[in-house]
């Protein structure tokens, strides 16, 4: 057997197939493997069997299944034993389920299966013998009269009525507002995820367009936090302090100068020319205190 990472879909859903076959029918014997298999039932003491035949495109296309013995009922192809007109297999699709369509069969076949002993095989050739052989769908118009099976041809009324007290076609309609019923249902909780979708994609919206805002912040701060990360940092402030230091200096020499060619007196000059070379001194002393700390802190960190 293959290990299950080789097995195609296809081989997934026609095994699950296989297992509803036996779930929902008992003697069930497997003739071929995954190919075909032997369904034996008994309808009124007679035993017969059902043989289901899978093509190698199952689930996607329906099986064959074949009766044995052959007998007359509507759902059997003309001269044939293979079943054709149950609904189960007019009506399949690879979702159906292939236990309750073989299920249907059997049951449909115990209901109303005909005497199969040698007897019932009449040489009898009158038309209403042949009449009845061949309404087995509509097992109750062999009991009609000719007037009355006359009667029922002539009037619309009696027809629709026979049509709808058919156990087969109220099945049929059974199965189909059943099958509209799913679909609608369907229909519906498609409907209610649409919404659901709808409503989450709206709310992924808000929190991308969320997400964009805060991101647009988010660099704005970031470039503020640049800029005062270089205005603050440490060897910026020791270099302002240098240049403020010789700012300072120069000023004073400046004042000096003013001083020695008469511009300014002697008291504005002591005062400027102090303040000027206070300032300096502080600067210069400030400077090189920071770049002490600055020298002690990259030896620790290397």
């Amino acid at each position: 057997m293959l290990p299950r990472s080789y097995y195609t879909d296809q081989d997934i859903q026609r095994k699950r197939q296989i297992d509803t076959l036996k779930i929902f029918n008992d003697n069930v014997t497997e003739l071929s493997e995954n190919t075909e298999y032997r369904v034996e039932f008994s309808a009124d003491g007679r035993n017969l069997s059902l043989n289901v035949v899978l093509n190698p495109d199952f689930p996607n296309e329906k099986p064959s299944i074949f009766v044995n013995p052959v007998f007359p009922h509507p759902w059997l192809a003309e001269n044939s034993n293979q079943v054709v007109g149950a609904p189960g297999l007019v009506n399949y699709t690879p979702h159906s389920d292939l236990g309750r369509v073989v299920q249907a069969i059997i049951r449909e076949f115990q209901r109303c299966v005909p005497n199969l002993t040698h007897e019932d095989k009449s040489t009898d050739t009158s038309p209403q013998s042949h009449f009845s052989g061949q309404s087995l769908m509509f097992p109750e118009l062999s009991e009609l009269t000719v007037e009355e099976l006359q009667e029922i041809i002539e009037n619309p009324d009696l027809q629709d009525k026979l049509l709808e007290t058919n156990p087969q076609l109220v099945e049929l309609d059974l199965e189909t507002e059943e099958l509209m019923t799913s679909i609608e249902e369907i229909a519906q909780d498609n409907l209610i995820k649409q919404q659901m979708l709808d409503t989450l994609k709206s709310e992924v919206l808000d929190r991308i367009s969320t997400i964009v805002q805060m991101k647009m912040n988010y660099e704005e701060l970031n470039r503020k936090h640049q800029k005062l990360s270089e205005m603050y940092d440490p060897h910026r402030i020791r270099d302002c302090l240098r240049e403020a230091a010789l700012k300072a200096d120069e000023d004073a020499e400046v004042i000096a100068e003013q001083f020695l060619l008469g511009n300014i007196p002697v008291e504005t000059f002591i005062a400027k020319f102090a303040e000027k070379r206070a300032l300096g001194q502080a600067r210069r002393a400030r400077e090189e205190r920071l770049a002490h700390q600055l020298t002690q802190l990259d030896k620790a960190t290397t």
